[in-house]
């Protein structure tokens, strides 16, 4: 009974927060390295070339500065399967490496959009059918390697020189999502998958430490983050120290172990493992502190408008929460919020946190591969220009007013990801493994329940569902 409950509470949070649930493609981008600022849909499919967006004059005369090697494509057109469009709106910032991809490739990108949840369906269609689309969105992190062994994808290696100087600066990333030595994802940048956005003036009027100052000093951890919550929550006065739905999986990688991962080309079981056990430990204390907002006495909704009335004091989500205006308006005041990354294990050997990644990857059958892997090198071109990143600081503070210091702890949170990332990779080997993963993974939060209790419960469905994965395979790579 519990189960269900828990299932269709995380099913309600899919339309209380915004893009939560649609894995990530949804929010605004700015960066270089991801995929440009986009527009989502839930409608029926379309296939739609957007009016575009244009760059500031003076902006595109300094990309035509920008020294490549690119020859104008045979096949211009380049299409897109996704719930968002890369071209953005009139009067959206444009991304860089998309400005770049029209004007010294001659591409241009045709999105065929469809809902979130219809993309796998709508691409086995056009795979099928023989009209396959030449890009599909990776940022899921569901790619590798479940839809691989459905065969939905195909190697990236004759279109991309993953060894090349271009790729160099995401090399290590994109041989985590190889198999049998192919690449299967263009990686183009990692980021957070989560931050934890507070209010500085609740932080400041509780006479508490400042999250960003002790990441500046080395010191935000576990322990810190648990002493705050534990000296501002207050149960008679309905104070609590964190709300949202994206804490627990995002906290958990934090030890640098992932519930399932994937080494050596095989899906390994972690659920045993003394890091994930910590991790659960702690948040089972979380729960028997009421440190949690108990989301059961709220109907199971979240409440990020208590980080700008002080009752709420962390809210750990994606930070493309923060280009979306009617979210920033819970928080706060624009000056007044703030975020950092998730807190540091302190018995990890490194600083690990929760990544999401920016890319792409070329369906079976695409009938353009080339002109993809040619956007995917203006992207990786675009992503460490100075100039390019002149261009996007000023789009996020005129587009969304972001402060200085929000933009700097952006750019320290994605530095410090990329250093050392994890992924997950439950939810990436097929749907069963996911189901019996999420919810209880969450129950020593959410529910009180031990982690030995549940993993008792889960570790042999889970096991068995690995092995199946990993015949198919040793089969595929073989």
């Amino acid at each position: 009974m519990k189960k269900k409950i828990l299932t269709s509470a995380l099913a309600l949070a899919c339309v209380l927060t915004a893009g939560s649930c649609g894995g990530g493609n949804g929010r605004p981008d700015t960066s270089a390295a991801g995929s440009g600022d986009t527009q989502t849909t839930t409608a029926a499919e379309t296939t739609t070339t957007t009016p575009p967006a244009t760059l500031k004059e003076e902006d595109k005369a300094a990309i035509e500065e920008i020294e490549t090697d690119f020859t104008e494509l045979e096949n211009k057109t380049v299409t897109l399967l996704a719930n968002f469009d890369l071209n953005p709106a009139a009067g959206k910032p444009k991304s860089v490496a998309l400005e770049m991809f029209e004007s010294k490739c001659g591409g241009k990108i045709e999105s065929i959009l469809c809902s979130w949840d219809d993309r796998y369906d709508k691409l086995s269609t056009m795979v099928l059918a023989g009209d396959s689309p030449d890009m599909f969105s990776a940022e899921d992190l569901d790619i590798v390697p479940g839809k691989i062994i459905e065969g939905k994808f195909q190697a990236m290696d004759p279109y991309i020189d993953y060894d090349s100087e271009l790729w160099a600066p995401t090399k290590d990333i994109n041989d985590q999502f190889s198999l049998g030595g192919k690449h299967y994802v263009g990686v183009t940048s990692t980021d957070a998958g989560v931050v934890v956005i507070y209010n500085k003036k609740t932080i400041e009027e509780n006479g508490l430490p400042d999250p960003a100052q002790l990441l500046d000093e080395g010191n935000w951890t576990w322990d810190t983050f648990y002493d705050m919550m534990s000296k501002f929550c207050s149960r008679p006065d309905e104070k609590f120290g964190i709300d949202g739905w994206e804490f627990e999986n995002a906290f958990a990688v934090t030890s640098g172990v992932p519930y399932v991962g994937l080494e050596n080309d095989k899906l390994v079981s972690n659920l045993e493992n003394k890091m994930i056990v910590a991790v659960q430990e702690y948040m089972l204390n979380l729960k028997r502190n009421d440190m949690p907002v108990p989301k059961s006495e709220y109907s199971w909704t979240v409440h990020p408008e208590k980080i700008a009335s002080g009752k709420t004091l962390f809210y750990p989500q994606g930070a493309y929460v923060l280009y979306e205006p009617e979210n920033v308006a819970a928080f706060g005041e624009m000056e007044d919020i703030m975020f950092v990354p998730m807190p540091k294990c302190p018995d990890a050997d490194n600083y690990y946190l929760p990544a999401v990644i920016k890319g792409f990857s070329i369906p079976a059958g695409a009938k353009n591969p080339e002109g993809a892997a040619a956007y995917l090198n203006c992207v990786m071109t675009c992503r460490d220009n100075e100039k390019v990143k002149e261009i996007e600081q000023n789009q996020i503070f005129e587009d969304y007013k972001w402060t200085q210091d929000m933009y700097d702890m952006l750019l320290k949170t994605r530095e410090l990801t990329e250093q050392h990332p994890v992924f997950e990779y439950y939810k990436a080997v097929n749907d069963n493994v996911y189901d019996i993963i999420l919810n209880p993974s969450k129950e020593s939060y959410n529910q009180g329940i031990p982690w030995a209790q549940t993993v008792e419960e889960i570790k042999y469905s889970v096991q068995s569902e690995l092995d199946d994965a990993n015949k198919k395979l040793a089969e595929i790579i073989k």
